[in-house]
């Protein structure tokens, strides 16, 4: 049975107002990194991080720090995430279950030629990934193979148009890729309100044989080349009546509650220095 696919509206109006996306440089790594979820390798502590995470709508300061920082070499692109978090909250268990409906939750998004990447994983690293296709581009190109494709997908979302888009796109739910590493340590205790935790930290080791399937110039990329990479955190905090309250903060600010926003995301140049 195919099961109808979850419709979700994107925002429309224009980035008016909103300060440009950041720069950030990309430094190679010339020693191995274990993906354990620690931090502790030399590499982490020399890297630059980011600036705190904002509100994704406003791009006011949140009330927990919240950082990203990116390294990559000839197979891997390499992100890892500290979060300062007091009430950890982590309860999905099933590989792509969306998370961030009631976990806190570590999210990336690659852009790609008319494709981009999703994934997101929580405190208990249980990961989902979305691998997402605009439409239009097909459609003018007659590329019946690909829409035949998503004629047979069982399980996927479909957004609908925002400004300029006339056909929205799909985003395939079972999508995964091949050789990601994923890991998360945490420090404090684990959906225990009553005692007040420090924080979690995350790694992600994604392969460069596998994001071929962005269809971008060159993977890897060269010393020079420019990807936009969005980053993001869902979290969840609960009142004294259990009440679950979601606020997503971002990288940059967005001007919406809404990641799906490429041009919203990091400007990555990659560079080729050693950190």
């Amino acid at each position: 049975m195919i099961k109808m696919p979850r419709t979700l509206n994107l925002p429309q109006g224009s980035m008016d107002g909103v300060p440009p996306a950041t720069s950030y440089d990309c430094l190679r790594t010339n020693l191995p990194i274990r993906i354990d979820g620690r931090l502790d390798e030399p590499v982490w502590q020399r890297v630059t991080w980011s600036a705190p995470f904002v509100k994704m709508d406003t791009g006011a300061k949140v009330a927990l720090d919240s950082r990203i920082a990116l390294l990559w070499d000839d197979t891997y692109l390499y992100a890892a995430y500290r979060f300062e978090d007091h009430e950890i909250w982590g309860t999905h268990v099933e590989h792509h279950d969306h998370v961030y409906h009631n976990d806190s939750d570590a999210e990336i998004f690659i852009e790609g030629q008319g494709v981009y990447y999703e994934l997101g994983v929580n405190p208990i690293n249980t990961i989902y990934e979305v691998f997402w296709t605009w439409l239009e581009p097909l459609v003018e190109r007659r590329d019946i193979e690909r829409l035949n494709h998503f004629f047979s997908t069982e399980d996927f979302l479909y957004f609908l148009p925002r400004m300029a888009e006339s056909l929205g796109r799909i985003g395939e739910k079972e999508w995964e890729l091949p050789g990601l590493k994923h890991a998360v340590q945490v420090d404090g205790s684990l959906n225990c309100p009553d005692i007040i935790d420090r924080g979690w930290t995350v790694e992600f080791a994604l392969p460069w044989e596998g994001l071929k399937a962005l269809q971008q110039p060159r993977t890897p990329p060269q010393p020079g080349d420019i990807w936009r990479i969005g980053a993001s955190r869902c979290q969840h905090f609960h009142d004294r009546a259990g009440n679950n309250i979601a606020v997503d903060w971002s990288w940059n600010q967005h001007g919406y509650i809404n990641m799906h926003i490429p041009e919203r995301w990091t400007n990555v140049r990659f560079v080729d220095q050693v950190v």
